[in-house]
């Protein structure tokens, strides 16, 4: 425990020195009685005295001893100081929380120096309130660098009753980069009952703020804030900020905690807004961004649909679907759609989820792969379908990639498709599995590909016998 000592009039400078050298040792704390002048003259004197020992020891020793005579002449003190020692005395002013300094803190924010106005950039996030939003929001919009980070993270810190509404409040009449900032303030303070305010700004004449209003609102923005978001979606004509709705909508509704109804809940929220056809495409891009199977009859309806937003919305939302269910609607598209965009996005998304499909045996599964293969309309495609072969685990799916590392423009990825498949088979399978690895390593000319398959032998012979299995015979 360390030693307290009560300093009285009768302390000698040579004290306040050595008081200093103890503090910054850990080995004392101060305390001085309110009103005690002699104290506060010793602190200053120490700062004033040109020595950077004893200027350090003297605001390690106002950091911890209490009092407003204290505070009020440090703040007197702190523009006679050096940039170096004022950034350390703005550190401690906030430290001490007293907010009848605020004024010289803020003048300090116009320093010369720029690592002095970022302390008082930090400490007025400590010592400042509502009055301060503004300062803060303008500083943020009008600096770069560790300043606009420092005004940044004092909005988001300032505390206070009235703080959130002021920075709400604020929005309506502030400049456009103003704007953007208490905008993004509304988001990292999470200020719940943001989402009117930021769908009201959502639709300022700047784009700038609309955008950064969105995008906010994926963080404020509640289920039950979802009818009043997507009336606001449907009403959008430009197709960029129609994204950010959309990615937006989507954000809120997977707040929704039962995933099984988040569609339905699109969906019956559209049903009274959605009025033609012109509507429907933003509503089937929300249900693919969701994922929910709920939604997916909506989509496979809208393939039939005789309007080509609608049926283009509904294929890319089925192309992106993030499980199974969707893999034969998107064979089907792959093989039949008028446009050779669609049937390579459905196709794109077929092989994703065919990788996803744990449920197939391994013979039909290969199958669909060579259907896919077969209706790549180019070596690009064709590569992809490689890459998604190379995760399955048969006999089957090797002799397939196998079958294809003599084409020139498909070699490479087939050679890497073998020889993943037969790393895992060759516990199983280590007949085959050698053969075509060593196949790979005699041929390749890729030496990171000659390498791994290298590696996979060297660890098949570790397991001992690499006699065929009675699976690999058949």
């Amino acid at each position: 425990m360390g030693y307290v000592l009560r300093l009285k009039r009768h302390c000698l400078l040579s004290i306040a020195t050595f008081v200093c050298a103890l503090l910054m040792c850990g080995l004392l704390e101060v305390q001085a009685d309110e009103g005690d002048q002699e104290i506060v003259n010793l602190v200053i004197e120490e700062l004033a005295s040109g020595d950077a020992e004893r200027q350090a020891g003297a605001i390690a020793l106002a950091r911890d001893i209490p009092g407003s005579a204290l505070t009020q002449a440090l703040a007197a003190e702190l523009p006679k100081l050096s940039p170096p020692l004022q950034v350390q005395l703005l550190s401690t002013l906030g430290d001490r929380g007293d907010a009848t300094v605020l004024p010289a803190v803020v003048a300090a924010g116009g320093h010369a120096d720029e690592s002095v106005r970022v302390a008082a950039l930090k400490a007025v996030g400590q010592l400042g309130d509502a009055s301060n939003v503004l300062l803060l929001a303008r500083r943020a919009a009008e600096t770069k660098g560790a300043e606009q980070a420092a005004a940044r993270a004092s909005l988001y810190r300032l505390r206070g009753p009235e703080t959130d509404a002021t920075v709400m409040n604020e929005i309506a009449s502030a400049s456009a980069n103003a704007k953007v900032e208490l905008i993004r303030a509304v988001g990292e303070r999470n200020i719940a009952q943001g989402a009117q305010t930021l769908l009201a700004a959502a639709e300022d004449e700047n784009r700038r703020v609309r955008i950064e209003s969105l995008r906010m609102l994926r963080v404020v923005a509640e289920p039950k804030d979802i009818p009043s978001l997507l009336r606001f979606l449907l009403s959008l004509t430009n197709r960029a900020e129609q994204t950010e709705a959309e990615i937006t909508v989507a954000g809120v509704v997977h707040k929704i905690e039962d995933p099984n109804r988040q569609a339905q809940t699109v969906l019956s929220a559209a049903l009274a807004t959605v009025k033609d056809a012109t509507n429907q495409p933003s509503v089937l891009r929300v249900l693919g961004r969701i994922g929910d199977n709920g939604g997916l009859p909506t989509l496979r309806a809208a393939l039939r649909s005789q309007d080509a937003d609608v049926r283009d919305a509904a294929i890319r939302a089925l192309a992106d679907w993030p499980t199974p269910e969707p893999s034969d609607d998107l064979l089907k598209i792959a093989q039949t759609a008028d446009s050779q965009v669609h049937r390579i996005l459905a196709l794109r998304g077929f092989v994703r989820l065919l990788a996803r499909r744990g449920d197939l045996p391994a013979p039909q599964a290969v199958e669909l792969y060579q259907q896919a293969m077969d209706l790549a309309p180019n070596a690009v495609e064709k590569k992809r379908v490689l890459s998604g072969l190379s995760g399955a685990t048969s006999l089957a799916a090797l002799e397939m990639a196998a079958g294809y590392v003599s084409d020139p423009a498909l070699r490479l990825e087939a050679e890497s498709a073998v020889v993943q498949i037969a790393g895992r088979l060759g516990e199983g399978h280590p007949q085959q599995a050698l053969g075509r690895l060593e196949g790979i390593v005699k041929t390749t000319a890729n030496d990171t590909i000659r390498d791994q398959a290298q590696e996979a032998i060297d660890r098949m012979k570790g397991l001992g016998s690499t006699q065929p299995s009675e699976d690999a015979a058949q």
